[in-house]
């Protein structure tokens, strides 16, 4: 017992580098190769008010996300949400407004672009009933 707390103590500093050093080449190894995948999504909506019924053109949109080639699986690629954030609206009108993007797991799968990049959000009065 004593020989093997002797070989793990000693010079742990250095171990603890060379440890550090090999899991991220093997990291780097293993999901450094990236591939761009283009998806495309229902634009959601986030933040919306009962007293306003709300619209998108176009209700789709086409999402560029870069992949870890090696773990592409569908269940990650179905979590790729487009949405905009109706927060900021207070009445009835025309808006445009920027699409924004998310992955539940950014360090597999990273969004880059959305086509087209802004939307209509078209906002009336629910009506009374």
């Amino acid at each position: 017992m004593k020989v093997l707390k002797e070989i793990f103590i000693r010079d742990w500093k250095h171990k603890l580098t060379a440890l550090v050093i090999s899991i991220s080449l093997w990291s780097v190894v293993n999901f450094g190769s990236r591939t761009a995948i283009t998806v495309s999504r229902y634009v959601e909506l986030r933040e919306e008010r009962k007293e306003f019924v709300y619209s998108v053109k176009p209700e789709r949109v086409s999402v560029t996300v870069y992949v870890v080639e090696r773990l592409l699986l569908s269940k990650m690629i179905g979590k790729v949400r487009a949405y905009v954030d109706v927060s900021g609206i207070d009445k009835p009108g025309v808006y445009r407004m920027k699409v924004k993007t998310e992955t539940k797991i950014p360090f597999l799968i990273h969004p880059a672009s959305v086509d087209p990049p802004v939307v209509r959000v078209i906002v009336k009065r629910k009506p009374p009933g």
